[in-house]
């Protein structure tokens, strides 16, 4: 049976080149509008320094306390601690006389602090109060008031000078170590220099010492 002739056998070749072109041409189409990707970025978080107070060791200072506080012994304190602290953390009595104490003194490790206590005044016997009406009266001897001697802050020693009100031993030996760096008192008036000696205190004790 004779074959029927094709009429586009000779146009096939043009038609496959035609196809392939528009499949060339779509494909660098596609290329040219297909979005490039992204560069991953990544970022390393802020370091945070590390905190100076978690690794800091704070330092620690021994005191030791007696007197009108409720705890005495030795305290353990923060570096920076002053008397308030000390004080507030040992208890005070009730007959603490706070107003001979600089309470913002700055303590260092080693320090021994007394806290003074008011001084109660015991009355005078009246030695009439028991006299019988009509019995004779007994005979009253008037004695002179013994005359108390100055303390000398240039000869003093440290038990001299812890028997002034409102100066515990701690602060006694203050004195000393000022005049032995000073080389002696000049006045009386420079116990205000001396650490923990303020205006209360140094108006308290002014007329019990002397400077010779």
């Amino acid at each position: 049976m004779p074959s029927i002739p094709d009429p586009l056998k000779p146009y096939r070749l043009y038609v496959a080149m035609f196809l392939l072109n528009i499949a060339v041409v779509i494909g660098v189409i596609y290329l040219l509008r297909r979005e490039e990707p992204r560069p991953v970025v990544i970022t390393q978080p802020p370091t945070r320094p590390a905190t100076t107070t978690a690794n800091k060791t704070t330092k620690q200072i021994s005191v030791t306390l007696s007197g009108a506080v409720k705890e005495t012994g030795t305290l353990v304190l923060p570096g920076d601690a002053r008397l308030a602290d000390a004080l507030q953390k040992a208890g005070v009595k009730p007959e603490a006389d706070l107003s001979k104490l600089n309470l913002t003194l700055a303590l260092k490790d080693g320090d021994k602090i007394v806290v003074p206590s008011h001084t109660a005044s015991v009355p005078t016997a009246n030695p009439l109060a028991n006299a019988t009406p009509g019995s004779p009266q007994p005979t009253k001897t008037l004695t002179a008031p013994a005359a108390t001697a100055k303390i000398n802050l240039n000869t003093a020693t440290l038990e001299q000078l812890d028997s002034l009100p409102g100066i515990g031993p701690a602060l006694a030996q203050r004195i000393l170590d000022y005049r032995n760096e000073k080389g002696g008192f000049k006045s009386v008036e420079e116990l205000k220099e001396v650490r923990g000696i303020g205006d209360t205190l140094y108006s308290d004790i002014k007329d019990l010492v002397v400077v010779e």
